[in-house]
């Protein structure tokens, strides 16, 4: 195989994230790859806070909000792909689930790609310990490369 064909790159939309769309972005210029652009938007719902300023509030019930969630969040990965992945080939796909790892495998296992681009939070502690973290868990997990940002 000479160089990655298909290639995941994922974000929450945080500015932390936005190291490993740059990556993904640089890496599917230099290969002429295909991207696909995740977002997932877990369904226990708690807004990061590039979302909580910007998502409106509604007291109808969680499938509003997270109907909200997942409006915002193509409509920004649309901006994304625009803005960093211009004269590429990309698909934007927002994912509903449980977990942010789960979600990322979930939209990668259909798509097929040669390699996911991803950033790490580097969290550390017993919460790390416990929990572990969405990076590691998708390393562990993935059918394929994986390429974690720092």
């Amino acid at each position: 195989m000479d160089g990655w064909q298909r290639i995941a790159v994922t974000t929450d939309l945080s500015p932390f994230a936005q190291k490993g769309v740059l990556r993904g972005a640089q890496l599917a210029r230099a290969h002429g790859a295909k991207v696909l652009l995740v977002l997932v938007v877990e369904k226990l719902w708690f807004p990061p806070l590039p979302l909580a300023t910007s998502t409106p509030v509604s007291f109808r019930g969680e499938g509003d909000a997270l109907g909200e969630a997942v409006a915002f969040g193509e409509q920004k990965l649309k901006e994304l792909a625009a803005a960093q992945f211009a004269g590429l080939a990309v698909e934007t796909k927002v994912v509903l689930a449980a977990s942010a790892a789960a979600g990322i495998l979930d939209a990668i296992e259909g798509w097929k790609p040669d390699l996911v681009v991803l950033a790490s939070h580097g969290r550390s502690g017993v919460a790390h310990l416990l929990l572990g973290s969405t990076a590691e868990k998708v390393v562990r997990h993935a059918p394929t490369e994986v390429l974690v940002v720092r």
